[in-house]
Protein backbone atom coordinates (compact mmCIF):
# COMPACT_ATOMS: atom_id res chain seq x y z
CA UNK A 1 0.00 0.00 0.00
CA UNK A 2 2.31 2.36 1.17
CA UNK A 3 4.67 1.86 -2.16
CA UNK A 4 2.29 1.29 -4.84
CA UNK A 5 -1.16 2.95 -3.04
CA UNK A 6 -3.26 -0.11 -3.77
CA UNK A 7 -3.67 -4.22 -3.00
CA UNK A 8 -4.52 -6.03 -6.19
CA UNK A 9 -4.15 -9.67 -5.11
CA UNK A 10 -3.45 -11.57 -1.79
CA UNK A 11 -3.32 -14.85 -1.50
CA UNK A 12 -4.00 -16.97 1.75
CA UNK A 13 -1.42 -20.15 1.49
CA UNK A 14 -0.31 -20.61 5.13
CA UNK A 15 -1.32 -24.48 6.06
CA UNK A 16 -0.80 -27.20 8.29
CA UNK A 17 -1.32 -30.95 7.86
CA UNK A 18 -1.45 -33.27 11.13
CA UNK A 19 -3.59 -36.87 11.28
CA UNK A 20 -2.70 -40.43 11.30
CA UNK A 21 -6.14 -41.58 13.29
CA UNK A 22 -9.48 -41.36 13.07
CA UNK A 23 -11.84 -38.64 13.54
CA UNK A 24 -12.64 -39.36 17.11
CA UNK A 25 -8.98 -40.25 18.04
CA UNK A 26 -8.05 -36.55 16.73
CA UNK A 27 -6.83 -34.56 19.43
CA UNK A 28 -7.96 -31.29 20.91
CA UNK A 29 -4.80 -29.75 20.21
CA UNK A 30 -4.05 -30.70 16.69
CA UNK A 31 -7.79 -29.56 15.84
CA UNK A 32 -6.89 -26.15 17.70
CA UNK A 33 -3.36 -26.39 15.37
CA UNK A 34 -5.44 -27.09 12.04
CA UNK A 35 -7.76 -24.88 12.57
CA UNK A 36 -5.78 -21.65 14.17
CA UNK A 37 -3.44 -21.67 10.84
CA UNK A 38 -5.26 -23.07 8.27
CA UNK A 39 -8.96 -21.53 8.37
CA UNK A 40 -8.15 -18.51 10.88
CA UNK A 41 -4.71 -17.47 8.67
CA UNK A 42 -7.13 -17.51 5.31
CA UNK A 43 -9.69 -15.27 7.50
CA UNK A 44 -7.40 -13.00 9.03
CA UNK A 45 -5.74 -12.34 5.68
CA UNK A 46 -9.23 -11.55 3.65
CA UNK A 47 -10.20 -9.49 7.08
CA UNK A 48 -7.17 -6.98 6.34
CA UNK A 49 -6.70 -7.89 2.46
CA UNK A 50 -10.15 -7.38 0.98
CA UNK A 51 -11.38 -4.00 3.17
CA UNK A 52 -8.45 -2.47 1.15
CA UNK A 53 -9.24 -3.61 -2.14
CA UNK A 54 -12.85 -3.13 -2.20
CA UNK A 55 -11.87 0.54 -0.68
CA UNK A 56 -9.28 0.90 -3.30
CA UNK A 57 -8.79 3.13 -6.74
CA UNK A 58 -9.81 0.05 -8.77
CA UNK A 59 -11.41 -3.01 -7.11
CA UNK A 60 -12.60 -4.51 -10.68
CA UNK A 61 -9.70 -5.98 -10.79
CA UNK A 62 -8.72 -6.85 -7.28
CA UNK A 63 -8.21 -11.15 -6.28
CA UNK A 64 -8.54 -12.85 -2.75
CA UNK A 65 -7.40 -16.69 -3.58
CA UNK A 66 -7.28 -19.13 -0.59
CA UNK A 67 -5.12 -22.13 -0.87
CA UNK A 68 -7.58 -25.51 0.04
CA UNK A 69 -6.95 -28.78 -0.81
CA UNK A 70 -9.13 -31.81 -2.51
CA UNK A 71 -9.69 -32.49 1.16
CA UNK A 72 -11.78 -29.95 1.02
CA UNK A 73 -14.18 -31.56 -1.43
CA UNK A 74 -14.09 -35.35 0.16
CA UNK A 75 -12.85 -37.30 2.95
CA UNK A 76 -9.39 -38.38 3.50
CA UNK A 77 -8.75 -41.39 5.35
CA UNK A 78 -7.31 -40.51 9.09
CA UNK A 79 -7.34 -37.15 7.73
CA UNK A 80 -10.44 -35.90 8.96
CA UNK A 81 -9.31 -33.14 11.13
CA UNK A 82 -7.20 -31.91 8.35
CA UNK A 83 -10.82 -32.25 5.99
CA UNK A 84 -12.77 -30.59 8.17
CA UNK A 85 -10.61 -27.39 8.10
CA UNK A 86 -10.15 -27.52 4.10
CA UNK A 87 -14.15 -27.57 3.87
CA UNK A 88 -13.91 -24.88 6.19
CA UNK A 89 -11.76 -22.60 4.10
CA UNK A 90 -13.88 -23.65 1.20
CA UNK A 91 -16.95 -22.01 2.73
CA UNK A 92 -15.49 -18.87 3.96
CA UNK A 93 -14.09 -18.32 0.28
CA UNK A 94 -18.11 -18.99 -0.92
CA UNK A 95 -19.25 -16.86 2.02
CA UNK A 96 -16.42 -14.11 0.66
CA UNK A 97 -17.81 -14.17 -3.01
CA UNK A 98 -21.41 -13.55 -1.92
CA UNK A 99 -20.32 -10.59 0.11
CA UNK A 100 -18.27 -8.94 -2.86
CA UNK A 101 -20.91 -9.60 -5.68
CA UNK A 102 -21.28 -5.74 -6.89
CA UNK A 103 -17.75 -4.71 -5.49
CA UNK A 104 -15.57 -6.36 -8.03
CA UNK A 105 -13.48 -7.81 -5.66
CA UNK A 106 -13.47 -11.46 -6.04
CA UNK A 107 -12.94 -14.57 -3.97
CA UNK A 108 -11.56 -18.15 -5.29
CA UNK A 109 -10.33 -21.02 -3.38
CA UNK A 110 -7.34 -23.18 -5.45
CA UNK A 111 -7.23 -27.13 -4.18
CA UNK A 112 -4.28 -28.70 -4.76
CA UNK A 113 -4.04 -32.29 -5.42
CA UNK A 114 -1.17 -34.35 -4.83
CA UNK A 115 1.59 -31.57 -5.07
CA UNK A 116 5.91 -32.49 -4.74
CA UNK A 117 5.67 -30.83 -1.26
CA UNK A 118 7.02 -31.93 2.42
CA UNK A 119 3.33 -31.93 3.35
CA UNK A 120 2.50 -34.70 0.55
CA UNK A 121 5.84 -36.52 1.97
CA UNK A 122 4.26 -36.34 5.34
CA UNK A 123 1.02 -37.37 4.05
CA UNK A 124 2.63 -40.63 2.72
CA UNK A 125 3.92 -41.45 5.66
CA UNK A 126 0.76 -41.57 7.32
CA UNK A 127 -0.16 -44.48 4.88
CA UNK A 128 2.57 -45.97 5.40
CA UNK A 129 4.29 -45.38 1.85
CA UNK A 130 7.84 -45.25 1.05
CA UNK A 131 6.88 -43.20 -2.18
CA UNK A 132 4.63 -40.21 -2.22
CA UNK A 133 4.28 -40.51 -6.26
CA UNK A 134 1.76 -43.67 -4.93
CA UNK A 135 -0.99 -40.58 -3.77
CA UNK A 136 -0.80 -39.17 -6.99
CA UNK A 137 -2.46 -42.75 -8.58
CA UNK A 138 -6.05 -41.10 -6.63
CA UNK A 139 -6.12 -38.57 -8.72
CA UNK A 140 -7.52 -37.68 -11.84
CA UNK A 141 -3.98 -35.90 -13.68
CA UNK A 142 -1.89 -39.73 -11.84
CA UNK A 143 0.53 -37.71 -11.45
CA UNK A 144 2.39 -35.59 -8.78
CA UNK A 145 2.43 -31.83 -9.53
CA UNK A 146 4.66 -29.23 -9.61
CA UNK A 147 4.62 -26.23 -6.88
CA UNK A 148 5.12 -23.98 -9.91
CA UNK A 149 1.73 -25.95 -11.56
CA UNK A 150 -0.26 -24.99 -8.85
CA UNK A 151 1.57 -21.30 -8.30
CA UNK A 152 0.82 -20.59 -12.06
CA UNK A 153 -3.15 -21.88 -11.33
CA UNK A 154 -3.12 -18.62 -8.56
CA UNK A 155 -1.45 -16.94 -10.48
CA UNK A 156 -4.25 -16.91 -13.21
CA UNK A 157 -7.00 -16.83 -10.28
CA UNK A 158 -4.99 -13.42 -9.34
CA UNK A 159 -5.30 -11.73 -12.84
CA UNK A 160 -7.58 -9.60 -14.42
CA UNK A 161 -9.44 -12.98 -16.60
CA UNK A 162 -9.45 -14.80 -12.88
CA UNK A 163 -12.48 -12.59 -12.43
CA UNK A 164 -14.83 -14.74 -13.60
CA UNK A 165 -13.84 -17.52 -11.32
CA UNK A 166 -15.82 -15.61 -8.33
CA UNK A 167 -17.11 -18.11 -5.49
CA UNK A 168 -15.15 -21.03 -7.67
CA UNK A 169 -13.52 -23.90 -6.40
CA UNK A 170 -10.50 -25.05 -9.03
CA UNK A 171 -9.08 -28.37 -8.08
CA UNK A 172 -5.69 -28.59 -9.48
CA UNK A 173 -4.88 -32.05 -10.98
CA UNK A 174 -8.73 -32.68 -12.15
CA UNK A 175 -10.07 -34.17 -8.30
CA UNK A 176 -9.56 -37.52 -7.20
CA UNK A 177 -11.49 -41.02 -8.00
Amino acid sequence: MERWGRLDAAVAGAAVMVGGSPQWETSDADLDTLWGIDVLGARNTAAVAVPLMVEGPDPAGCRFVAVASTAGSRGLFHLAGYTVVKHAVIGLVRGLAADLVGTGVTAVAVSPGATGTTMLEATARIYGLDDAAALAAHQLSRRVHEPDEVAATIAHCCSVAGGLLNGSVLEVGGGST
